[in-house]
């Protein structure tokens, strides 16, 4: 949720292949505030919990570039 207590949109595009988990993390309304990358399932994690209130979002992680 939001500071207002409106809840936050997020978008997630995945790529599933045989050995991994690749994807994108982003705020549908701002993509300024959260556009994060990840790689595997700990990235997704990781890059839900900079989903959270207060948590400065990182600038793009490593992951396997634009698709």
């Amino acid at each position: 949720m939001t500071a207002t207590g409106e809840p936050r949109r997020l978008g997630l595009e995945v790529w599933f292949e045989a050995d991994r988990i690749d994807g994108r993390v982003y705020d549908q309304e701002d993509a300024s505030r959260l556009d994060r990358r990840f790689s595997g399932w700990l990235g997704l994690l990781s890059a839900l919990a900079e989903t959270a209130p207060g948590h400065e979002p990182a600038a793009f992680s490593h992951g396997k570039g634009n698709r």
